[in-house]
C-alpha cells in the first residue's frame, strides 16, 4: 500500500515545491475553510498540490484499520495518503489534518520515516497525541470550541449555526462532539456519510 502511494505520487508533477515551514496558522485556516464548500475535499487536494504536498487517495486494505499515512519522497515532496475507510466528511478532514500535522511537525530531521495511522484507536504515543491536538486546533481553535458550549448538550441547530459562523462544514463540529463524548450515534445526519469517496472517483 505504501509503495503504491509512493508510485502514484512520483507519477504526479506538482505545480510548486514544498517549502519547510510553509504550513502556517494562516495556511491551516485557509485549508479548513475549504470544508465549507461542496467540493471541499477536492479543493483541499488542489490547495495542497499548489503548496507542494501530494494528496493521494487509495482503497482501504481489507482486514486493516488504516486511515491515513504521511511520508516524504526521496525528492523532498511530502505525501499524505488516505484510505477513506470511513467515508464521512468529519473523518476526511480530521485525518487529513492529522497527517498534515506529521508533515509540519514530525519530519524536521528524519525524512526517511513514515507514519501509518488508525485514528479509531486512542494512542498513548506523544507524537500521535500531538498530531490529534494540532488537527483539532487547526479545524476549530480550542478557545472557540471551549466558549461555544457545544460539547455539553449541543443541538443540531447550534452546530449548524456554529459551522456557518466559522465557515466550516458542520461535519467538523458534529464529528468533534461525537469523538469527545465517544457517542457515535449522535448527529449521524451531519457528519457527511458517503460524501467523500464519490468525489475522488
Amino acid at each position: 500500500w505504501r509503495l503504491k502511494a509512493i508510485s502514484e505520487a512520483l507519477e504526479t508533477q506538482l505545480p510548486a515545491k514544498y517549502e519547510e515551514g510553509s504550513v502556517t496558522e494562516g495556511f491551516r485556516r485557509e485549508l479548513a475553510k475549504l470544508s465549507y464548500l461542496d467540493q471541499g475535499p477536492l479543493l483541499a487536494k488542489e490547495f495542497l498540490n499548489k503548496n507542494g504536498i501530494h494528496l493521494i487517495v487509495l482503497s482501504h486494505l481489507p482486514k486493516t484499520h488504516l486511515d491515513g499515512a504521511s511520508l516524504f519522497l526521496t525528492n523532498g515532496d511530502p505525501v499524505i495518503a488516505l484510505t477513506l475507510r470511513h467515508d464521512r466528511l468529519d473523518n476526511f478532514w480530521f485525518t487529513l489534518f492529522h497527517e498534515l500535522a506529521h508533515i509540519a511537525l514530525h519530519f524536521t530531521e528524519d525524512k526517511e520515516s513514515y507514519y501509518f495511522d488508525d485514528l479509531d484507536s486512542r494512542s498513548e504515543d506523544s507524537i500521535e497525541q500531538e498530531a490529534d491536538t494540532w488537527a483539532a486546533e487547526s479545524l476549530i481553535p480550542h478557545e472557540l470550541w471551549r466558549s461555544s458550549g457545544l460539547r455539553s448538550g449541543a443541538t443540531k441547530k447550534e452546530i449548524l449555526s456554529f459551522a456557518r459562523e466559522m465557515r466550516i462544514s458542520p461535519a467538523i463540529p458534529a464529528g468533534r462532539v461525537r469523538r469527545e463524548l465517544r457517542d457515535y450515534r449522535l448527529f449521524s445526519d451531519l457528519v457527511g456519510n458517503k460524501m467523500v469517496k464519490k468525489l475522488f472517483k
